[in-house]
């Protein structure tokens, strides 16, 4: 039974529970946004402190304990305490970004004016690289930074940048384990986060275009090949869960409806492609475009689903509202550490 305050996870809980428990306690209960920040940074500090010299981590304690989070918010079917997790897990992620940027930035100004000391002494310039890690030195800036969850920004190297994804979540089996919307739209945002942070939505997209452009090659030349792909989306509609007309339908692909609006939507994957990193929100916003023409799709819900890693559960309304809380996530966490 779901608590109806919210809990402190105050520093008392967090010296007595590990970062696991803590985290379980908040998806399965709800915690305050404040102190869920709290034990999500203390994890991103053991990240950064286990950091190799070439920046790769030894240690994914962010990552784990959020998934931990999830599964105890899908156990208990709490949609509001699972958006909370992926939102804040998003934002404490984009705080340790800015960190290794600041602390790059930091490291390189140093070694140059160690090189111009060097210069106007007369010495060689070192060409030895410091064996200590910037990266050491984010996590002590973390751990020294205060309780409020928008920070960085007296230290602000600029114009802000769109906040990156952060580190992939694996949802798969939360996703299996669930037919709550609420939650369906919280977990495949993070896969949405997912297929942009490790490049598989900027594959699968290419690979997309290719697919649907044969599609309108052979609908253009057989009326036969439209009418036996008609009978195909029929027969998968109930697996997609389409509501559509079916003299609409057929009528759209017997005449060059249906051709037309798949080559709108290769235009746009098209557009979206040469325009968007795949990195950042402005991708997240192209999709949304996209879906916006949507009325009655099937083999575009279909390859839609297949570029952002979301299985045949996911309509076209499902989508939206996982593809919408993705660029939330990033909208905050772009705002926060500009």
């Amino acid at each position: 039974m779901k608590l109806e305050e919210l809990i402190e996870l105050d520093e008392t809980i967090r010296t007595t529970l590990t970062l696991e428990e803590c985290v379980r306690l908040a998806g399965g209960f709800g915690a305050t946004d404040e102190t869920v920040v709290e034990v999500l940074r203390d994890a991103l500090v053991q990240d950064k402190s286990s950091q190799t010299r070439d920046g790769a981590p030894s240690s994914h304690m962010l990552q784990e304990i959020v998934n931990e989070g999830l599964s105890g918010a899908v156990r208990a079917g709490d949609y509001h305490t699972a958006r909370q997790l992926l939102i804040l897990y998003t934002l404490v992620a984009s705080e340790g970004n800015k960190l290794d940027e600041q602390a790059l930035a930091k490291h390189d100004k140093e070694d140059q004016a160690k090189e111009d000391a060097q210069d106007r002494d007369g010495k060689k310039k070192s060409k030895k690289l410091e064996s200590k890690s910037s990266l050491g030195s984010a996590a002590v800036m973390l751990s020294r930074q205060g309780s409020s969850i928008s920070t960085f920004s007296e230290e602000s190297l600029g114009a802000p940048s769109p906040a990156p994804p952060p580190p992939p979540l694996d949802t798969d089996r939360l996703r299996s384990a669930t037919n709550s919307d609420g939650l369906l739209a919280v977990l495949g945002a993070a896969q949405v986060l997912k297929a942009m942070k490790d490049g598989s939505a900027q594959k699968r997209a290419d690979e997309t275009i290719v697919s649907i452009e044969e599609w309108i090659e052979h609908g253009e030349q057989s009326m036969a090949f439209r009418l036996a792909s008609w009978r195909d989306q029929r027969a998968a509609q109930g697996d997609l869960r389409i509501a559509t007309e079916k003299d609409s339908n057929f009528m759209a692909f017997v005449s060059n409806k249906a051709i037309s609006n798949r080559k709108a939507f290769a235009t746009q994957l098209k557009d979206a492609v040469a325009n968007t990193d795949f990195k950042d929100v402005r991708f997240l916003h192209a999709i949304l475009q996209i879906l916006g023409q949507m009325h009655s799709p099937c083999l575009r819900l279909e390859l839609l689903q297949y570029v952002l890693g979301l299985d045949n559960r996911y309509s076209v309304a499902h989508v939206k509202r996982s593809v919408e809380l993705a660029a939330t996530c990033l909208s905050i966490a772009t705002a926060c550490s500009s």
